[in-house]
């Protein structure tokens, strides 16, 4: 069951009259950390999206959080980071044969 859109998220709470700066202002938390909770998990920032949007953790993002509202493995959820640092040879770097 695929989770919310991130805009469907936004406009949920434009319909209670909410933005996320001034929810992120009301909780103490940078408005850059709520939208940052809409790309990734941030059980904080995702838990009081999800309070003011009226919905469960799981229902807003059932691929981030489980039923009872705990963060489902990371490892499941973002790339590891050894695949995203492993150096790629630069092939400007090989010296040009000429013919």
């Amino acid at each position: 069951m695929p989770g919310w859109h991130r805009a469907d998220i936004i406009a949920a709470l434009h319909k209670k009259g909410l933005t996320l700066e001034g929810l992120g202002r009301s909780k103490g938390k940078a408005r850059a950390s709520l939208s940052a909770a809409l790309l990734k998990p941030s059980r904080g920032c995702n838990l009081i999206i999800a309070e003011h949007v009226g919905k469960p953790l799981h229902e807003l993002w059932p691929d981030w959080f489980d039923r009872s509202g705990k963060l489902i493995c990371r490892k499941a959820i973002e790339p590891s980071r050894a695949a995203s640092t492993q150096k790629v040879p630069d092939k400007l770097s090989r010296p040009r044969r000429c013919a």
